[in-house]
């Protein structure tokens, strides 16, 4: 039996078929993955025993991408000659994208190929290590926002002014300690009105109409406490809604710029309009930078509930009761919500 192996010619020809701007890139991933091989392995990652080594080869690359610090400076590097030293990638600093992560595995897949390997990137160590990368990133997305907890509650309150002529201040504090003590999502927040609103010694009782999980509007009622310090919801509500003659409509609206006698910005109907979703977020923002906060480009409009949620948890209160106040049909998202680094400090295995 005679074995043939295609020539360079043949090879060249091959990669002549991808389009320029293609090799290109095919080119730079894979002598990203030289040096990695080479540095890591002492080893070039066409030199290895067998095919097998050559997808564990390539599934270490890949979770180093991922995990690894140093993959963040190699990442704004470039090795095609003549270029080594540019750097005009803004984002080098940020991890690989899970896209990313694919697309440098299509390149090995490709240059492995076109040198005699039968390399089928749906190998189980590759394809199970690109699934749990896709995975990780789709949960990083769900639970980036930065929590505010009740130690940043306080500094955000405590660098509000007093200020009785600024509308914004008074408001802005009713607003943040509102939608911390009642768990909600930001458009139960923004959708509370007047009329929703039950006055009792102890607090106030609000309902909820309608809800992302409750499109049937059955509604639900939550409680806000009196705590009768000066982070308590009830008196900040309170002293807006005197503040600003608030008897219908919504609680939380825009405010004119001129913050004199037209205090409201209206709509067509006449009506008061309340803040949106970027308006809330912007002032979350403003507030916590104003109060030193780090972080404060993570905050969205989650983070006041995230933060409830968390402290919640922290402080030992059951699930069911957290589930009541925010209105979550099952315990996952409140796992998911919740940032497990704090959590360790009530584990029940402390307990026993």
């Amino acid at each position: 039996m005679v074995k043939i192996t295609i020539n360079d010619n043949v090879t060249k020809l091959k990669q002549k078929s991808k389009a320029k701007n293609t090799q290109d890139k095919y080119d730079g991933d894979w002598l990203k993955f030289t040096n990695y091989c080479q540095n890591k392995y002492l080893c070039n990652p066409l030199e290895v025993d067998d095919l097998e080594s050559a997808y564990a080869l390539t599934a270490n690359y890949m979770d180093w991408l991922h995990e690894d610090p140093e993959a963040t400076v190699f990442k704004g590097t470039s090795n095609i000659a003549g270029r080594e030293k540019i750097n005009n990638n803004p984002y080098s600093a940020s991890p690989y994208k899970a896209s990313t992560i694919q697309r440098i595995l299509a390149s090995i897949t490709y240059k492995y190929r076109l040198n005699g390997f039968q390399f089928d990137r749906k190998n189980p160590n590759i394809a199970e290590t690109i699934s749990a990368i896709v995975r990780d990133e789709k949960n990083l997305k769900s639970s980036q926002a930065k929590e505010l907890l009740k130690e940043d509650i306080v500094k955000i309150i405590d660098s509000i002014p007093n200020s009785e002529e600024e509308y914004k201040n008074i408001r802005d504090k009713a607003l943040i300690l509102i939608g911390f003590y009642s768990f909600c999502r930001r458009s139960e927040l923004l959708g509370m009105r007047f009329e929703h609103l039950n006055f009792a010694d102890d607090g106030i009782q609000v309902l909820i109409p309608f809800s992302k999980t409750d499109q049937t509007g059955e509604g639900r009622m939550i409680f806000l406490p009196a705590t009768n310090d000066k982070y308590c919801p009830v008196k900040a509500l309170n002293h807006w809604l005197e503040l600003a003659m608030i008897e219908s409509g919504p609680l939380f609206y825009k405010i004119n710029k001129s913050n004199t006698i037209e205090k409201y910005t209206m709509n067509y109907k006449n009506e008061k309009v309340s803040l949106n979703d970027a308006s809330f977020v912007l002032i979350l923002k403003k507030r916590a930078a104003e109060a030193g906060l780090n972080d404060c480009n993570k905050i969205s409009g989650h983070s006041l509930r995230i933060g409830s949620i968390t402290q919640a948890r922290m402080n030992g209160v059951p699930t069911h009761e957290i589930m009541a106040q925010s209105g979550h049909k099952t315990t996952q998202m409140i796992d998911r919500y919740t940032k497990l680094s704090n959590i360790r400090e009530t584990s029940a295995a402390k307990k026993i």
